[in-house]
């Protein structure tokens, strides 16, 4: 069974082996250049998902279930052995006092000092060691990503200033809007109900109770007052332009069709371009980032000799 204080540690490690793991009769799942993947550490990796699909144990293993899982998880293990392979290659490496320290902070995060996570993983038939490797696997991974994709994504100063000028409505540090929604079913006729408020044949507190499948229906949709923040942008952009006591037009909210009602707008101070551009520069980033990280996945994979044995 996973360690709960591995589950912690989320993006740097899936799973640790047990310590009598070798006592197992083992197969060949994969060799990714020379590097051998095991069936039972394929499975142990396996177990979050295994548990999450309700497909956990021997009466499920020739199941289509478990082999899919199988192999989504392989294609993770390789290209991360293939991600190790080129850290090597390229003389990478996490000293020990850098893989403590982050034990450290992850424990710390669970409010645990590093001694009593230590105790934690051993108590659940886990050694230090293998939950060790996973940390240094993650900062080697993080840092040749960094090498190799990070470097290659430039945010330019203009591409801040145009993101920053044209969305400064996310940028208010206290503003705040007091709306009501009308959220319409699909089969609904929404010109109908549209031309309705327009004509002021029926208020919109009416509509929503008639026609919304939205939240607080009963309150004639009423969301209270709202910071800026916590609008989201596409919402804000429709706002931006209204009146106070004012109705929007039909637009998108995700896949349903909707009404907004202002009631009120406060704008807030802008915060500076100084004070947001690291978090535009994220946000600009971010896509680029994934699309260049598949890039240089896809040449070390197009690279391997990957021999798949599952």
């Amino acid at each position: 069974m996973a360690s709960r204080f591995l589950i912690a540690l989320a993006a740097v490690v899936m799973f640790a082996a047990p310590v009598h793991a070798e006592q197992l009769v083992n197969k060949i799942a994969a060799v990714v250049n020379g590097d051998i993947v095991t069936l039972y550490d394929l499975k142990q990796l396996a177990i979050p998902e295994l548990k999450k699909a309700g497909v956990l144990g021997p009466k499920y293993a020739d199941s289509p279930k478990v082999k899919s899982i199988l192999s989504d998880v392989l294609d993770n293990v390789v290209s991360e052995k293939l991600f190790l392979q080129d850290a090597e290659r390229r003389g990478i490496t996490v000293k020990e006092a850098e893989i403590e320290n982050e034990l450290r902070k992850i424990a710390q995060q669970r409010g645990m000092t590093l001694e009593k996570a230590k105790e934690q993983i051993l108590s659940e038939g886990l050694t230090i060691e293998s939950v060790k490797e996973r940390v240094r696997a993650s900062i080697i991974r993080q840092r040749l990503l960094g090498l190799m994709v990070g470097r290659k994504v430039v945010i330019t100063k203009e591409e801040v200033q145009r993101f920053y000028d044209e969305h400064k409505s996310e940028f208010a540090a206290d503003g705040k809007v007091e709306v009501s929604l009308l959220v319409f079913a699909p089969t609904a006729d929404i010109k109908d109900v549209h031309s309705e408020l327009s004509a002021g044949k029926i208020s919109f507190e009416e509509a929503v109770q008639k026609y919304s499948v939205g939240p607080g229906k009963e309150q004639g949709g009423y969301l209270g007052e709202l910071g800026v923040k916590d609008v989201s942008p596409q919402m804000m952009a429709v706002v931006e332009d209204m009146k106070n006591g004012s109705v929007s037009d039909v637009l998108s909210l995700g896949s349903s069709k909707a009404l907004i009602k202002l009631h009120s707008k406060t704008k807030g101070s802008l915060r500076s371009l100084e004070e947001v551009s690291q978090e535009i520069e994220a946000k600009l980033r971010a896509p680029r980032l994934e699309a260049s990280f598949k890039d240089y996945a896809e040449k070390l994979r197009n690279n391997a000799v990957v021999d798949v044995r599952l």
